[in-house]
């Protein structure tokens, strides 16, 4: 039920919150498989794989990301994997999957300007479409202030 699905969330912010990780994993697991509700899946499985990746178990954390089907975190899951792809030292797959949470994400979610920030360090700023209005890195801001270097 969806009941059981947040207790089951809630019961792992508990347990990291006491530092108790096997538990956390443990709720997670079974909120990811039990659920009814996908969005609830999806939330638990993007929580896992951000445990996988501060566990370096790169591999694990992918898993999870391949798991989640509900739209409104595909996003999100691009993200996450991009952290994890940049863990494991696969910039240009990072760079994809970065630009596939760009490209997911709404361009009113403020969380986007995150995803923008992830891909210049990557040197793969998006284009925003007109009227989108992304934040500009430095560079880009000295550039059309006709500065020959970033601003400090």
């Amino acid at each position: 039920t969806t009941f059981a699905a947040q207790a089951g969330l809630l019961a792992a912010k508990v347990a990291a919150d006491k530092g108790q990780g096997d538990a956390v994993r443990a709720d997670l697991a079974w909120v990811a498989e039990s659920a009814g509700d996908p969005a609830y899946r999806g939330i638990a499985r993007l929580r896992l794989a951000g445990l996988f990746l501060d566990e370096r178990k790169y591999d694990e954390a992918l898993k999870q990301l391949d798991a989640i089907d509900t739209a409104a975190y595909i996003g999100l899951a691009a993200d996450r994997r991009g952290d994890v792809l940049v863990a494991q030292g696969k910039a240009d797959d990072a760079k994809a999957a970065y630009r596939k949470a760009w490209d997911a994400l709404d361009p009113k979610v403020d969380y986007r300007r995150v995803v923008e920030a992830k891909l210049d360090a990557l040197g793969a700023a998006p284009d925003a479409p007109a009227g989108v209005g992304p934040v500009a890195t430095t560079a880009r801001t000295a550039a059309s202030a006709g500065r020959t270097e970033p601003a400090r």
